[in-house]
C-alpha cells in the first residue's frame, strides 16, 4: 500500500450571538506523513580511551552519514564514550555531523541498578550533558535513563527537554499495580529491553510526562516530552515474528528490510484512516556499536526512498520530530 496525500481542515467562521464574525482559528494539518527517523547510539568502542577505536569509529560513522546523506536521510546520533573520545583526541566529529544536519544527544546509560538515586542520576546527567556541550553541540535530548527512580524528574532536572529510547524496564518507577506487566525484584535493563508502548500504533505520536510515577500517561502540564521508539533496525523481523527477546543479537539481513517494508505499509494505512492533527513519528533503534553491511543498508534506504518520493515518509533527526511536537502544541493551543 502505497498512496500519497495531505488533507486539510477547514474550521468555519464562528458566529457570535450579536451575528458577528469572529476570525477562524488556524488551519489544522490532518497528517497522513510518517517522519521517519533512526536512533543510533554510539557506544562500545571505548573511544575514551583508545585512540585507534576512536579513530576508527568515527571513520564508520563519517561513512555511515555519507551513504545516508546520499538518501535524503537523517540520523540522531546519541553519544557515550565518544563525547570523550571527540575531546581527547581533538577529533570533533560529533560538532561534524551536526553541522551535516544530524541530530546530536546524550546515551547515558544511567540508572540501570537498585541502588542507583535520583540525586545520583542527576549529578551524571547534568556532567553529561555539560560534557557534550562543551564540543559547542546543541543538546536537548537523552535516552538510556529507565530505572525505578523517578527518571522523569532526573532528566528534566538536569535540563533536558525530551527524552528518547524508553524500554519497559522504565515502568519500574510506576507503582507496582498501575504497571502494565510484571516485573520481578531483581529484573535487568538487558531482560526488559522491549521498546514501550508495546503496540505499533502508540509508539508513532510523542505524549508529555508529569513525573516518574506516571509517566505512561499523558499530561498536557508535564514538563518532559516522551518520543517513544520503533524497533531495532537489526531485527525488524525478529520482531516481525515475537522473537525480541533474543532479536538484539541477531545480524541485519534481507529479511529485516522486508519485514520493516511490510510495517511501513501497516503504518501508513493506520495513519491514513486515524487522521490526527499531531505528527506521527516513528524510529527504528540501532548500536555503532555493531557495523551493518553496507550494502544491505543501502538497499534499506532505497526501500525507504519509495516512499519518499510519493510523499508518505519524510526524514527527520527526533529533534526535528520534537520542534514539530511543539509547533503542534502552539498551533492547537494545548501549551
Amino acid at each position: 500500500m502505497k498512496r500519497s496525500g495531505i488533507f486539510l481542515v477547514t474550521v468555519a467562521l464562528i458566529v457570535g450571538m450579536a451575528g458577528c464574525s469572529q476570525p477562524a482559528p488556524p488551519t489544522v494539518e490532518i497528517q497522513t506523513v510518517l517522519n521517519l527517523g533512526i536512533m543510533v547510539h554510539l557506544e562500545g568502542w571505548d573511544d575514551g580511551t583508545n585512540e585507534a577505536k576512536f579513530r576508527q569509529h568515527a571513520a564508520l560513522l563519517r561513512e555511515y552519514a555519507t551513504l545516508f546523506e546520499e538518501y535524503g536521510a537523517k540520523l540522531t546520533l546519541e553519544s557515550k564514550e565518544m563525547t570523550e573520545g571527540a575531546i581527547r583526541w581533538d577529533d570533533n566529529v560529533l560538532l561534524e555531523m551536526q553541522n551535516r544536519g544530524h541530530g546530536i544527544g546524550v546515551h547515558a546509560d544511567v540508572g540501570g541498578s537498585m541502588r542507583d538515586t535520583l540525586p545520583e542520576m542527576k549529578l551524571e546527567l547534568a556532567n553529561m550533558k555539560s560534557q557534550l556541550e562543551s564540543l559547542g553541540v546543541t543538546v536537548r535530548h537523552v535516552s538510556g535513563v529507565n530505572s525505578h527512580c523517578d527518571w522523569v524528574t532526573a532528566v528534566v532536572d538536569s535540563g533536558f527537554e525530551f527524552v528518547t529510547g524508553v524500554v519497559s524496564y522504565a515502568l519500574l518507577s510506576l507503582p507496582e499495580e498501575e504497571r502494565p506487566i510484571v516485573i520481578p525484584p531483581g529484573a535487568r535493563p538487558g531482560e526488559f529491553h522491549q521498546a514501550y508502548p508495546f503496540s505499533v500504533e502508540g509508539r508513532l505520536q510523542a505524549w508529555r510526562a508529569e513525573d516518574g510515577s506516571n509517566w505512561i500517561d499523558d499530561n498536557p502540564d508535564g514538563d518532559l516530552v516522551i518520543i517513544p521508539s520503533g524497533e531495532g533496525l537489526a531485527y525488524s523481523y525478529e520482531e516481525s515474528l515475537g522473537n525480541i527477546e533474543l532479536g538484539g543479537a541477531q545480524n541485519f539481513t534481507v529479511e529485516d528490510i522486508y519485514a520493516f517494508e511490510q510495517e511501513l505499509d501497516s503504518i501508513l494505512e493506520y495513519i491514513e484512516s486515524d487522521k490526527s492533527t499531531q505528527p506521527y513519528t516513528y524510529y527504528l533503534s540501532w548500536s555503532l556499536g555493531k557495523a551493518l553491511d553496507k550494502n544491505l543498508m543501502e538497499q534499506w534506504l532505497q526501500m525507504v526512498d519509495e516512499y519518499v518520493a510519493l510523499g508518505q515518509v519524510h526524514w527527520k533527526t527526533i529533534p526535528e520530530m520534537y520542534d514539530d511536537y511543539i509547533q503542534w502544541e502552539i498551533d492547537t493551543g494545548r501549551r
